[in-house]
């Protein structure tokens, strides 16, 4: 019988829009992109596994997902005949980046919901990220060498629960010290047989915000890789040579990096706002200090690997989860209502400094149509990654960590397909943060999302 072992590649490309492709627009309220923070770029990663028997696929992007993912998962599987569940493609959450568009053809401009000014800077680059993300996987294929792998973790504090509740009665985004939050930052490491370190996967809970929209020191909105990237390109430089360090988002629907977003007091006389922070240049710099903290201490993860093997099996599948489905009530702007769960009118341009209005939230009406969301499960030797299209709240994540059959669980978001928005845990219902104002109805889905998983499991064992 053959002897069994790993081969394994990983490689990097930079995803930044060029000078000549800016400004872009913002994804999220009015403004524009209008440079990319020196050293700071937008960079996709990928890891490719081959066991002799599969090939397994980690790619990531710092980008607010996985871009244009039925396309994408389409070209890898025909490029390198790696299909749909043996792939756990990523996106870091990054606030801090443009959208990605599928670029339209000749006559179709309009076809994926470009404004009509956004411009040719924003397809040109989105066709730049298309295109690196499959040279990428190219890249990694070709410097695939033998390789050990190996699993650990460690604690890393900088996220935070965002769901305060505040002496007025209403939630809202702040810090929760006493909520739950997942401090675990898990590291899968792979090194050739001179000790190198060829790539690392690092999964941790938190929402990649801490730039959102604020302008840097000379008043520009700027494009960054964030707290994940700042971590990631420090790694790398720390660990030398050719290594690669990706970076995924675990369990973070209710996750901020600790110090995002502030309470403040409103000129209308609404007793809290949460605000990110507007001093310029101020948010850049406590990205980067978080960042290198992050990296620290995922460095003592990626070192306290103690036992590495030559060899593990891979096995994975994917499912679909039907989640409950909920609505707004007729005439109810979806925008100006989760604005103010936050007291975010005034700031975001909806009423006048000094304007009244009442607070006064709504009620989500149930339907009977199921929300389908994709989920897959990857078992690599002794590890699973439990991957959901969605912002999964920490709460749902640790209970399918304790629930799990192996040990090494961890929870992906963020994954290579449609995202499904917020699912809140049973115990949020009735909260009625920004989050619960989504296409999946809060607080029934705990259940739904542990089963989905354990029956994953079932198959593969």
């Amino acid at each position: 019988m053959a002897e069994k072992f790993l081969n394994v590649g990983a490689a990097r490309l930079d995803i930044s829009p060029t000078p000549d492709m800016l400004p872009i627009k913002l994804s999220f309220t009015g403004g524009n992109y209008e440079a990319v923070r020196e050293g700071e770029g937008l960079t996709v990663r990928a890891i490719v596994i081959d066991n002799g028997e599969k090939k397994f696929l980690f790619e990531a992007f710092e980008l607010g997902g996985v871009p244009i993912p039925d396309v994408l998962n389409k070209e890898i599987e025909e490029r390198f005949g790696i299909t749909k569940e043996y792939m756990l493609l990523t996106g870091t959450h990054n606030h801090s980046a443009p959208k990605v568009y599928d670029p339209p053809k000749e006559g179709e401009y309009n076809k994926y919901g470009i404004e009509e000014d956004s411009g040719e800077g924003v397809l040109r680059w989105s066709e730049l990220v298309h295109k690196n993300a499959i040279q990428v996987i190219e890249d990694a294929m070709s410097n695939m060498k033998p390789a050990r792998i190996g699993f650990a973790t460690d604690k890393s504090y900088i996220n935070i629960n965002r769901d305060e509740l505040f002496d007025d009665g209403f939630w809202m985004q702040g810090r929760n010290w006493e909520g739950c939050s997942d401090k675990t930052v898990a590291a899968l490491r792979f090194t050739d047989y001179d000790g190198n370190i060829i790539g690392v996967v690092l999964n941790y809970a938190m929402h990649d915000v801490m730039n959102f929209c604020a302008p840097d020191v000379d008043g520009k909105i700027k494009i960054t890789c964030g707290i994940p990237g700042i971590a990631c390109k420090w790694l790398e430089r720390y660990l030398g040579g050719d290594a690669v360090v990706m970076w995924q988002s675990g369990a973070a629907g209710n996750q901020n990096p600790n110090g995002a977003f502030n309470q403040r007091f409103d000129v209308n006389g609404t007793m809290y706002s949460a605000q990110e922070i507007s001093v310029p240049g101020a948010s850049y710099a406590l990205a980067i200090c978080t960042g290198e903290r992050h990296a620290v201490d995922a460095l003592r993860a990626i070192k306290n690997v103690e036992t590495e093997h030559d060899w593990a099996p891979i096995k994975a599948t994917e499912t679909i989860i039907e989640l409950p489905g909920q609505r707004f009530p007729e005439g109810v702007d979806p925008m100006y209502h989760r604005l103010m769960v936050d007291n975010l009118l005034v700031s975001r341009g909806y009423l006048k400094p000094g304007e009244k209005y009442e607070k006064k939230l709504v009620d989500m009406i149930p339907v009977d149509e199921k929300v389908p969301m994709r989920a897959q499960l990857a078992m690599i030797g002794d590890v699973a990654y439990y991957g959901v299209a969605c912002e999964l709240y920490n709460e749902i994540g640790v209970l399918c960590k304790e629930n799990s059959p192996l040990k090494n669980t961890v929870i992906t978001t963020h994954i290579g397909a449609k995202s499904v928005g917020y699912v809140l845990d049973d115990d949020s219902k009735g909260h009625k943060v920004f989050q619960s104002f989504g296409q999946v109805r809060e607080g029934e889905s705990n259940g739904l999302v542990l089963n989905g998983m354990l029956n994953m499991f079932k198959e593969l064992l």
